[in-house]
């Protein structure tokens, strides 16, 4: 639709909803545990999220994995913390699953019952939750957010708060409060929304062994789309159900070319994200052994979004650090997962590993190998670490930024986006709010001996401590 002009807003007398001492906007992995850390440390914490449940990727989007908390040889835990606690609550109730027997691979979770563990959680924390809510607005004072404006049925509400972390994912406090920041790769291309969705029916056994080791699935979606022309997108890959032996978490479609924070844009990968699916699903049943009996059991709330915007901080973490498994004096979290980079504009997938290997998913599904070491050698990296700085935005005073939004390259973000990490820069935003808070620090100048100390005593991983 074309630009319809402007209108007057007239000024507004907003009522202020509450006075806290640390307001988390986004309830996503990284919000929840940004809110639990905080409160565990003594603060006064409102909980912003948009949807009627807390969880994020994992329950609007659907997305059942979690990588592992184990160094890259398996040998060392480098992740603690909310993250494996998180772990725990869901496997008391049967709804978490790991890929390896000596628990040490990546997690299976279920996504409905991840909603009632975010909840727990969020309760036993004594965090104040506020649902189908979201941030539409700043007010100022210099440099600091004197007031976040909240949307929701009650109407327009004002919260004020000490501190703010913005959770949302795309940065849209930060943005509204002018931090500066960048989005996608040199020509401004983000990594594509994926859709993941559940079917069932699936005769799994002939699906394995019929279907996806013959080439079966390759050769159904190899071609172009009936519904729009173009050559299917994705590459579709597949995680078993906790609790149905015929089901199936299907990621299979993918939607090019998007900015999720464009209302338009948005709205597009949503529909033919949805669209898309149909047509898979479609050649499943008609052409896979094993998917003749296949009909659709959910889809979630929404599209899972890879990459937004990247809020500009102290520090701005590069892909180099990452791969080198540079130590930080100032780290607040430790991962392992690669730079996983999604072709923008079609199928395609690059992945740059620690141990010094690199691979390239082409189009055609084939694959290309070799390594990205300067000397072609492999290295033993255990993992990689996140300063804290990745956190402070830029030319905003009393902020925070956690999950996918940190301060990073987009080729570095390619490796710190996924939720083990995002839950871990939530945990460390809310340590360091608590922090700030109670001694009387700006959020800048927090000492990072101070919030390691405190994120040590909540059972976070760095290694050589603790």
């Amino acid at each position: 639709m074309s630009d319809s002009g402007s209108v007057m807003v007239p000024a507004e007398k907003v009522p202020v909803l509450c006075e806290v001492d640390l307001l988390v906007c986004g309830g996503g992995p990284a919000g929840v545990c940004a809110a639990v850390a905080a409160a565990r440390a003594g603060a006064r914490v409102l909980l912003v999220e948009r949807h009627g449940f807390f969880g994020g990727m994992t329950t609007a989007g659907g997305v059942t994995i979690w990588h592992s908390l184990y160094s890259t040889d398996g040998e060392t835990q480098v992740i603690g913390g909310l993250v494996q606690e998180l772990v725990e609550r869901l496997e008391r109730r049967g709804a978490a699953r790991n890929s390896r027997s000596d628990g040490r691979g990546y997690f299976v979770v279920d996504t409905e019952y991840a909603k009632l563990v975010f909840d727990e959680l969020v309760r036993d924390a004594g965090v104040v939750p506020l649902l189908h809510a979201w941030a539409a607005g700043v007010v100022m004072d210099g440099p600091r957010v004197a007031a976040v404006l909240m949307q929701s049925k009650s109407g327009r509400q004002a919260v004020r708060a000490r501190v703010v972390v913005d959770a949302t994912g795309d940065g849209d406090v930060a943005a509204l409060a002018g931090a500066p920041f960048e989005k996608g790769d040199a020509q401004g291309l983000m990594q594509p929304p994926g859709l993941c969705f559940r079917i069932g029916g699936v005769d799994r056994r002939r699906a394995n062994e019929e279907g996806f080791k013959t080439g079966a699935v390759m050769r159904a979606l190899n071609r172009p789309m009936d519904y729009n022309g173009q050559e299917y997108p994705c590459f579709l890959w597949t995680t078993e159900s906790l609790f149905r032996d015929d089901e199936l978490l299907v990621a299979g479609a993918r939607v090019t070319e998007v900015d999720a924070t464009d209302v338009w844009s948005f709205t597009r990968a949503e529909m033919e994200g949805r669209q898309q699916m149909e047509w898979v699903l479609k050649r499943l049943r008609e052409e896979v052994p094993g998917f003749e009996k296949a009909y659709l059991a959910g889809l979630p709330a929404q599209i899972g979004i890879r990459e937004t915007r990247r809020i500009l901080g102290e520090h701005l973490l590069q892909e180099q650090e990452l791969l080198e498994g540079v130590r930080f004096p100032d780290a607040i979290a430790q991962g392992t997962y690669p730079v996983d980079i999604h072709n923008p504009r079609g199928r395609g997938i690059v992945f740059k590993h620690l141990d010094g290997r690199w691979r390239e998913v082409l189009p055609d599904g084939s694959r290309r190998e070799g390594t990205w070491t300067p000397d072609g050698q492999v290295q033993k990296t255990p993992c990689y670490q996140v300063p804290y700085g990745v956190l402070v935005p830029r030319k905003v005073e009393n902020l925070l930024v956690a999950g996918r939004c940190i301060s990073a390259t987009h080729e570095a973000h390619g490796a710190i986006r996924v939720m083990v990490n995002c839950m871990q820069f939530g945990q460390a935003a809310g340590a360091a709010a608590a922090l700030c808070v109670r001694e009387g620090y700006a959020p800048r100048e927090l000492p990072a001996p101070l919030l390691r100390r405190l994120l040590l005593e909540q059972g976070c991983c760095f290694l050589g401590e603790g």
